[in-house]
């Protein structure tokens, strides 16, 4: 579901992969600010930052409100698309369009 476009290495510990994506996620309806049960969220990319083996953070791109945060179709979606589990960071770290994740 995710194509890597690009890998930046920008020390020998730390890179940066750039992926585009075009799928979609029905959203569960169960995140904490009210993004309601079956909108459709479409996925465009996403950003993987690595430490060594460890993955740092995970910027992924929609065309949704922030809204989505904490929605658990959402998480289940882009997990399964990296192959890695992942979950939102902070809400202040949220914005229209981009969601900031974590593992």
């Amino acid at each position: 579901m995710f194509t890597l476009n690009k890998v930046e290495q920008f020390d020998t510990n730390e890179t940066v992969e750039h992926y585009a994506a075009d799928f979609t996620v029905t959203l569960a309806g169960d995140g904490l600010w009210g993004a309601e049960k079956g909108r459709v969220v479409h996925v465009t990319g996403a950003t993987v930052v690595r430490e060594g083996n460890k993955v740092d953070h995970v910027s992924v791109t929609h065309n949704s409100t922030w809204d989505i945060y904490t929605d658990t179709a959402f998480e289940h979606a882009v997990s399964n698309a990296l192959g890695f589990a992942v979950g939102f960071t902070e809400q202040g770290m949220q914005d229209d369009c981009y969601a900031s994740m974590e593992c």
